[in-house]
């Protein structure tokens, strides 16, 4: 299995911070970045095998792909989502169709959750879909919904 991270979106509503990183890079408070807990997230639940779909200046991942491998001790391709302005996740998703066949554990590069969700999905009996859905959270206007 592999993890895989779609952080292709821009981040607009976060502007400036994000005139010249995509959103899953922008600063946290302690200095780290939401892509890194994701991958720090993936690395401690035995994941050694992780895609990152990116769009948005995408370059930005690619210059701290090495440094994130040597981090986190994982294998990295970022595949490039050459319709991310106009795309949505979906679109994404396809970008990355060839990492399919093995099996991947997704996670959005624009949303923390501790490592428990990780631990929480992968510690079920094996089945061909797992989907964890949050049903308690109020949602804003803006916020994806799935229904």
């Amino acid at each position: 299995m592999i993890g895989m991270i779609l952080a292709a979106g821009s981040g607009s509503r976060l502007r400036p911070v994000t005139d010249n990183i995509p959103k899953a890079l922008a600063p946290l408070g302690d200095g780290t970045t939401i892509l890194e807990r994701t991958l720090g997230n993936f690395a401690e639940v035995g994941i050694k095998k992780v895609v990152i779909v990116a769009g948005y200046r995408k370059e930005a991942i690619d210059d701290r792909r090495s440094e994130f491998e040597t981090t986190y001790g994982l294998s990295i391709d970022v595949v490039f989502n050459d319709k991310a302005e106009v795309w949505n996740n979906a679109y994404s998703l396809w970008c990355a169709r060839s990492y399919f066949d093995s099996g991947f554990l997704l996670a959005n590069g624009d949303t923390l959750h501790p490592v428990s969700v990780e631990q929480t999905l992968l510690a079920q009996e094996p089945h061909d879909l797992r989907l964890a859905i949050d049903n308690v959270k109020v949602l804003a206007d803006e916020e994806m919904k799935v229904q």
